[in-house]
């Protein structure tokens, strides 16, 4: 991957990130079944030396490694059954997104895709969504209330690879200042450009906020208003509704999400780990159950990388994030 789709997907967030082409594994089935047991080896034999290190006990170090090892082959598999869950997902909201960004290309900019956005944002919980006028409005085509404020929305539907420039959204900023406006959306079916970043600090400056919501965020806002293809496909609602059924699954997923569905559990994981290890430094020579202060030690180390990562799975972002909520 290289260092610009990477930091494509990273600016994406989850799970707008889906909406970006799968990458294909070219890997045979046996080149992974290889690749994870010489995985689950290393990590085993690293996790056996630094406790053979740590406490100079082989034995000991080897009992307590086999537990871990246990576990670990107890999460690689959870983690693979995760991991083609997702790559299942993302390639369904590819595809979904694809069609939808087809859908709207078509549509008239101010007789069809204007209106299509007023009932997107009434039924993402906008009050009073109205149409403006467009250009003939200062360039705010809709208004409505998100969240006790008064909020002005411009439509863009660009054609091709077109970007929005950093001086559009002066612009915008502008119209908003004229018309009283604290809060405003930029929605478009394209992307920005790089520069339109110092353009929202600018506007910040000026005490306007301005959200820009390029086409993974305006999926997203589809997808989560449950519109056209994303309701036919059943992928509508919060990224939490999706593809979870059954009483069981649902328990599991619920217990999983308690323990491990978000990424600040990870600091109480990793707090407790260092206050565990502490407590083994202190008492390592002098009483054996030391030995049990490393492991839960380890096992909270664990749980905090664990959170780290599925955290960053389960976490929703949401475009309208912060919207409204400036007085």
């Amino acid at each position: 991957m290289s260092f610009t789709k990477w930091q494509e997907r990273l600016r994406k967030g989850s799970p707008l990130r889906y909406f970006l082409k799968p990458k294909e594994d070219s890997r045979t089935s046996l080149g992974k079944r290889i690749d994870v047991l010489v995985g689950i080896f290393l990590i085993w034999l690293a996790s056996f030396l630094l406790l053979s290190i740590l406490t100079n006990r082989p034995a000991a170090s080897l009992a307590i490694s086999l537990p871990l090892l246990v576990i670990e082959v107890l999460v690689w598999q959870r983690y693979r059954a995760l991991r083609e869950k997702r790559r299942r997902l993302e390639q369904r909201l590819y595809h979904a997104g694809q069609k939808f960004l087809a859908e709207i290309s078509k549509m008239d900019p101010q007789r069809e895709f204007c209106p299509y956005l007023r009932d997107l944002l009434a039924a993402l919980g906008f009050e009073e969504v109205r149409l403006t006028g467009g250009q003939g409005s200062q360039g705010v085509d809709l208004e409505g209330v998100y969240q006790g404020s008064r909020v002005a929305v411009r439509c863009v539907l660009q054609e091709g690879d077109k970007k929005v420039l950093p001086d559009e959204i002066r612009e915008f900023t502008r119209a908003l200042q004229q018309g009283g406006y604290k809060h405003g959306l930029y929605i478009t079916n394209g992307e920005f450009e790089t520069g339109v970043i110092s353009a929202v600090r600018e506007a910040e400056r000026k005490g306007v906020q301005v959200k820009p919501v390029n086409k993974y965020r305006l999926m997203e806002l589809a997808r989560l208003a449950g519109a056209g293809v994303f309701q036919e496909d059943g992928l509508a609602g919060g990224a939490r509704s999706l593809a979870v059924s059954g009483k069981r699954a649902a328990i599991l997923t619920a217990l999983r999400d308690s323990a491990f569905g978000s990424r600040k559990r990870a600091k109480s994981y990793f707090l407790y780990g260092l206050l565990l290890f502490a407590g083994y430094l202190l008492l390592k020579n002098s009483t054996a159950l030391s030995l049990l202060y490393l492991f839960f030690a380890l096992l909270n180390f664990g749980c905090g990388a664990y959170s780290l990562f599925f955290g960053r799975q389960l976490e929703e972002i949401d475009p309208l994030e912060g919207l409204g909520q400036r007085k």
